[in-house]
């Protein structure tokens, strides 16, 4: 029997991956996965996200279900291959220190290329068959060029993936308003959809200072107490009775009381 596990690889890169049940996986617990074209060190993040089962197909439905878009992995799901020894993780410290070197590399090629773009983050593989790095930018990048440069440099398969503000917050990371990190970069899993409504209904100020995070889009914190907002103000209205004489006046008696007084005035 198998299960999904979400598992994080670097910053900014998650996806879920399946795992025998026998493992006995636990969140935190640093793990090898096979993907399709290379093999990555990950660290089980939650989980399991799904009953377990024996067909491939129906956990590739639960994986479609509960992460949308593009993955980093590849089309084929994920698998993990056995938890990560005291070696392995050696091996990944390593792969720490290369994509550093890497990432300033990239930065100088970059330059050199003069591309108005942001590099956030560089990670390696396990196995070192793969090499990407996060960048975020204002618009379209062509990067083509680019990317043969740091092919033909680095001599592994290279990926360059861009990335928005609020991804590139929770990965550089920081102290918000409230004194505390960053919600998106300390335990927050996704992003949540958020707008201007959830601030109206709580009663907070609308200006962008106060409503707006250091990416510059609504906090995430807004979503926090958005429902109990909501059902308390629905309750209000369902509780609520006026007395007859209180009672809004229909728009035709309104309008004939209108009249009388036209012809009172004549």
């Amino acid at each position: 029997m198998k299960v999904l596990y979400k598992v994080n690889v670097s910053a900014g890169l998650s996806y879920n991956c399946v795992a025998d049940c026998t493992l006995d996986l636990q969140k935190g617990d640093m793990i090898i996965v096979r993907c399709e074209k290379y093999q990555d060190c990950a660290r089980i993040e939650s989980g399991p996200l799904c009953e377990p089962q024996k067909d491939f197909s129906a956990l590739e439905k639960s994986r479609g279900k509960s992460c949308r878009g593009r993955h980093i992995e590849g089309q084929k799901l994920p698998v993990v291959v056995r938890k990560a020894t005291d070696e392995d993780l050696a091996k990944c410290q390593e792969n720490k220190q290369k994509a550093n070197e890497a990432h300033v590399k990239a930065l100088e090629r970059i330059k050199f290329h003069n591309l108005d773009m942001k590099l956030i983050h560089t990670h390696y593989a396990h196995d070192r068959k793969l090499l990407v790095f996060q960048f975020s930018a204002e618009g379209r990048i062509d990067f083509r060029e680019l990317l043969r440069d740091l092919g033909a440099l680095f001599h592994v398969r290279v990926e360059l993936r861009q990335i928005g503000v609020r991804d590139e917050t929770a990965i550089l990371g920081g102290l918000g308003s409230c004194g505390r990190p960053f919600c998106c970069s300390t335990f927050l899993p996704d992003f949540c959809s958020i707008n201007v409504k959830m601030a109206k209904q709580q009663g907070l100020s609308l200006s962008p200072q106060s409503i707006a995070g250091a990416c510059s889009r609504l906090k995430c914190c807004l979503q926090y107490e958005a429902e109990f907002y909501r059902e308390q103000k629905q309750s209000k209205e369902k509780n609520v009775e006026l007395p007859e004489s209180e009672e809004p006046r229909s728009k035709k008696a309104t309008r004939q009381q209108r009249q009388k007084k036209k012809k009172s005035a004549e």
